[in-house]
């Protein structure tokens, strides 16, 4: 039966390897695979030292062996991420957990040892984040409205969930608090929240935030009292993306702009030069500081990302675009 097992296993190990091209990886998942099956080299090794050493080493595989399979798991299979804030709120809330699919989008593997699940921690940051991941092709592609998990684009270690409105390639705007997307409007689901400045207690202004479903679901005296709290002009209260556009546009009224593409060519211009210099930058390592090329293709497809809780997420309003290789997963379901 043991060598049924370790036939199957090291067929898979195989196919495993021809995915992904990674030698040492496979060469721990074949000791591993060895250990629980045949224990072959378990053998030469007890018969190669001395019965001390070989307890002391056994004792360490105990130790190291979960923690590999769970880098393993954690890496190429499903992740666990925490929820630390109501940004995604009807949605999702503080406190939940969220069980992410990496398999089936596409694995993303870290190329740098901080960016290791489990182990990460130990090490220090890496100098830049233009090669931080190598993707494996996935079997489905991410969609409009997908919610999912993403490395944070600040330079941070924090990884993220919001949801995908921006593809790649699409040209976006909001405008007063509306999505527009390739000039068609993008109907707000019924867990999409927004503040509401409310009036029913005299005198005093309140803020309240309200589902589009609450909203829909009030009375006809309740909606009365209640007011959208658009922002029409900025007032400073949200850093956005890019700052150049800080005194112009505000989270209710955005854009527009394009969201980059793989192979996209853009002709530069005094305006969108500030849009795409630092993503070109950051996570192409090409500079856009001038004028010297009329054009540039983008080298990766890009993301823009928002939380459910519309006036109360910092998301790429904030912080821009998000490579698709920073993307980690999409959520499968929250507990």
């Amino acid at each position: 039966m043991k060598k049924i097992v370790y036939t199957l296993g090291l067929l898979v190990i195989l196919l495993f390897y021809f995915w992904t091209k990674e030698l040492i990886i496979t060469g721990v998942l074949l000791i591993i695979l060895d250990s629980l099956t045949t224990c072959f080299w378990v053998k030469i090794l007890r018969n190669s030292i001395s019965d001390k050493v070989f307890k002391i080493l056994r004792i360490c595989w105990y130790f190291i062996t979960p923690i590999v399979i769970s880098i393993f798991i954690r890496s190429f299979f499903i992740d666990m991420y925490f929820v630390p804030s109501k940004s995604m709120e009807r949605t999702l809330y503080p406190g939940d957990y969220v069980i992410v699919n990496k398999f089936s989008y596409g694995v993303k593997l870290p190329r740098h040892k901080r960016n290791i699940p489990v182990i990460g921690g130990m090490f220090q940051a890496p100098k830049h984040e233009y090669d931080l991941y190598r993707s494996l092709k996935g079997g489905k592609r991410f969609q409009r409205e997908d919610i999912v998990v993403f490395k944070a684009v600040d330079d941070s270690d924090k990884f993220l969930i919001k949801r995908i409105i921006g593809m790649p390639g699409d040209k976006l705007k909001i405008v007063n608090g509306v999505v527009i997307i390739n000039n068609q409007k993008l109907p707000n689901k019924d867990n999409y929240s927004f503040n509401y400045i409310s009036n029913e207690v005299k005198n005093v202004t309140m803020i309240k935030n309200l589902s589009e479903k609450e909203f829909r679901e009030s009375s006809t005296r309740e909606k009365s009292y209640f007011t959208k709290n658009i922002k029409v002009k900025s007032d400073f209260s949200y850093f956005l993306f890019p700052r150049s556009k800080q005194d112009y546009w505000t989270i209710d009224n955005y854009g527009s702009l394009i969201v980059p593409k793989k192979g996209l060519s853009i002709e530069l211009t005094k305006e969108n030069i500030q849009i795409y210099k630092t993503i070109a930058l950051k996570f192409e390592n090409v500079e856009l500081e001038d004028y010297s090329q009329k054009y540039y293709s983008f080298k990766k497809d890009y993301y823009f990302m928002l939380g459910d809780n519309r006036h109360n997420s910092i998301d790429s309003r904030s912080f821009g675009f998000v490579p698709e290789d920073f993307i980690q997963g999409k959520m499968e379901f929250s507990f």
